[in-house]
């Protein structure tokens, strides 16, 4: 190998933590305890909900917040309502430095509901003051 001890250790924490963040996100989520979210996002951080194929790179956009105020702020305004409980897979995370990107694929039963959801997540990150922070999230839903 020609990545030295420290930079594996320093990749594998890295690892470690983006997959404690991407679980801490789904976690919120699934508790309907949307006032968490907000904290797991650097303070320009985005998220945007897309329609689209797995097997094609075309999409529409179906909804995008600017900042993690705007998508608590939403997902307050849906609190207590049916929402869904994500069961992520297949996670990839890919570490350069004080930056990362990861990918998962999410079928989520929507609580309340006899309806699911499937989809994937490409998300960027930034390592922060030493915590790993989403600086994006862009998830996908898949048809039927």
């Amino acid at each position: 190998m020609s990545e030295s001890l420290e930079a594996r250790l320093d990749r594998l924490e890295a690892q470690a933590a983006i997959a404690d963040l991407i679980n801490a996100y789904a976690r919120a989520v699934r508790r309907d305890e949307p006032e968490q979210v907000g904290a797991l996002f650097v303070p320009e951080g985005t998220f945007e909900v897309r329609a689209g194929h797995p097997d094609k790179a075309e999409y529409t956009v179906r909804s995008r917040y600017e900042t993690p105020e705007a998508l608590v702020e939403f997902l307050v305004g849906q609190k207590g309502g049916p929402h869904p409980i994500p069961l992520l897979h297949n996670l990839m995370i890919e570490v350069d430095g004080d930056r990362a990107t990861a990918n998962a694929m999410m079928a989520a039963p929507i609580y309340g509901t006899d309806k699911e959801v499937f989809g994937e997540y490409n998300d960027s990150f930034e390592r922060r003051d030493g915590r790993w922070l989403f600086s994006g999230r862009i998830y996908t839903v898949f048809p039927g």
